[in-house]
C-alpha cells in the first residue's frame, strides 16, 4: 500500500510537469522534481502504459544522444465539468491539459426539483457521448450553485448517485479558480486571489496553482466597504453585497427612470443575473447611466479585494463571473487603477485580471477538479 501511494505522488507530479511544459525530457523531470533519472524512468513507464503519456519526438542536441520529447496523451481521458444555474445547466468537456474540447447548455426550470435537473443532465451527457467522450471520462466534476438557495449540496449528492462515473463538487469560486489557472490566465508560482461574483462573492487562494483550503473558499458578501452605509441582515453596515451584487446593480438599474425599459432588463427573481450582465454590457458599450451604476460597484468590489490581497500578501487578483466579464475591460481598468493607486502608496505590486474563461468559467472548473482528483486521487488532493 505505501508502495502504491508513493507511485501515485510520484506520477501525479510528472504528470503536472508535463502538462505545464508542453514538452520536457525525462532529464528535465527527474531535475524540477530533485528525484532519481531511475525513479522518472520508471514511472513514465507506467504512465505510458496507461496511454496517459506519448513521445512526441527528440530535443535539441547538446552534444550526446538526442533525449526524448515527452508530452501528454491529451485525448487519452477526458473530464466533465458542470454548473446548474437558475434558468441554465452547463456541461463541458476537457481534455487531460484543461482544454475545452465540448460543451452543452439546456435550459432549466428555476423551480426543477432533482428528478428534473436529473434529465436535463442525461440530456446534456447524451450530446457529449454522441463525440465519444463518455467512453474515456474520469469523473464529473459539479460547481456548487449558489443561486439555488441551500439545497445545493443535496442536489449535487442526488445527481452524483445516479451517474456511472465518479463525482467531486466544489464551490463555483474554487472551480473558477482553477479553470483560469489551467488556461494560464495565473502565473504557475506565486500566491493568487480569484474573487468570483454570481449570487454571491467567493474567493479563493491558489498557491502555485493549488487551493490553500479545499471545499467552498470564503465568502466576501459581508466584508464592509462603508462604514457608514445602510444597515445590513448580518448585523453589520456598508457590506459589499449592498453595493455590487446583481441584485444591487438591478436595483440600481430600476431606480433610473427609463433605464430598465431602455436596457430591455425583464426586472424578476429570475433575471437578476442576466439583467446584471446586460447592465455591464451596456457599460461597456459608452452608456453614461449603466457606466455610473458599474462604477460604484466595481469600486466597492475594489475596496474589499484591496483589503484582502494586501493583507495576504497576494501577488496577482483575478476577478471572474458573467457580469464582469461582459465589462472586462471597464473591470480591468476601474479596479486595476483603483488597486494600483493602493498598492503604490504601500510598496505592493499586485496584478489585476479579468479572467476570459468561456464559456462558464464554474463549467471548465468543475471539469479540471475532476480531472486532478483522477491525476492525484490521495487524500487531501483539491475537491
Amino acid at each position: 500500500m505505501v508502495g502504491e501511494r508513493r507511485a501515485s505522488t510520484t506520477d501525479t507530479a510528472i504528470l503536472e510537469v508535463v502538462r505545464r511544459r508542453t514538452e520536457t525530457t525525462r532529464v528535465e523531470i527527474s531535475r524540477e522534481l530533485g528525484v532519481t533519472p531511475a525513479t522518472v524512468t520508471y514511472a513514465v513507464k507506467r504512465l505510458m502504459a496507461a496511454g496517459l503519456v506519448v513521445e512526441s519526438g527528440l530535443a535539441d542536441s547538446t552534444g550526446g544522444k538526442r533525449a526524448s520529447l515527452l508530452r501528454l496523451n491529451d485525448r487519452a481521458r477526458w473530464a466533465i465539468g458542470c454548473t446548474i444555474d437558475a434558468d441554465r445547466l452547463s456541461v463541458v468537456a476537457v481534455d487531460m491539459t484543461g482544454a475545452l474540447r465540448s460543451r452543452a447548455v439546456l435550459p432549466l426550470d428555476p423551480a426543477a426539483g432533482p428528478d428534473a435537473v436529473a434529465v436535463v443532465l442525461d440530456q446534456a451527457l447524451s450530446m457529449m457521448e454522441r463525440d465519444g467522450t463518455l467512453a474515456t471520462t474520469t469523473g464529473i466534476g459539479f460547481a456548487l450553485p449558489t443561486g439555488r438557495g441551500d439545497g445545493a449540496s443535496d442536489l449535487v449528492s442526488t445527481l452524483s448517485s445516479r451517474l456511472p462515473h465518479p463525482t467531486v463538487s466544489g464551490s463555483c469560486a474554487l472551480c473558477a479558480a482553477l479553470g483560469s489557472f489551467w488556461s494560464g490566465e495565473q502565473p504557475e508560482q506565486g500566491l493568487t486571489a480569484t474573487v468570483h461574483v454570481d449570487a454571491g462573492f467567493g474567493a479563493v487562494l491558489l498557491q502555485d496553482g493549488q487551493p490553500l483550503r479545499s471545499g467552498e473558499g470564503s465568502t466576501m458578501d459581508h466584508v464592509c466597504v462603508d462604514p457608514a452605509g445602510p444597515p445590513c441582515h448580518c448585523g453589520g453596515s456598508g457590506c459589499l453585497h449592498q453595493y455590487a451584487s446583481s441584485r444591487a446593480l438591478v436595483d440600481a438599474a430600476a431606480g433610473v427612470e427609463g433605464l430598465a425599459e431602455q436596457l430591455g432588463l425583464a426586472l424578476t427573481e429570475r433575471t437578476v443575473d442576466s439583467d446584471a450582465v446586460l447592465i455591464a454590457m451596456a457599460a461597456a458599450h459608452g452608456d453614461q447611466r449603466a457606466g455610473e451604476i458599474l462604477h460604484g460597484a466595481l469600486i466597492a468590489l475594489a475596496q474589499a479585494a484591496w483589503g484582502l490581497a494586501s493583507s495576504l500578501g497576494v501577488d496577482t487578483l483575478v476577478f471572474s463571473g458573467a457580469t464582469l466579464q461582459a465589462a472586462s475591460g471597464v473591470v480591468r481598468e476601474t479596479i486595476g487603477e483603483h488597486i494600483a493607486v493602493r498598492a503604490a502608496a504601500t510598496g505592493q505590486m499586485i496584478r489585476v485580471q479579468v479572467s476570459q474563461v468561456q464559456p462558464h468559467p464554474g463549467a471548465v472548473g468543475a471539469a479540471v477538479l475532476a480531472l486532478q482528483t483522477f491525476m492525484d486521487p490521495r487524500p487531501g488532493a483539491p475537491g
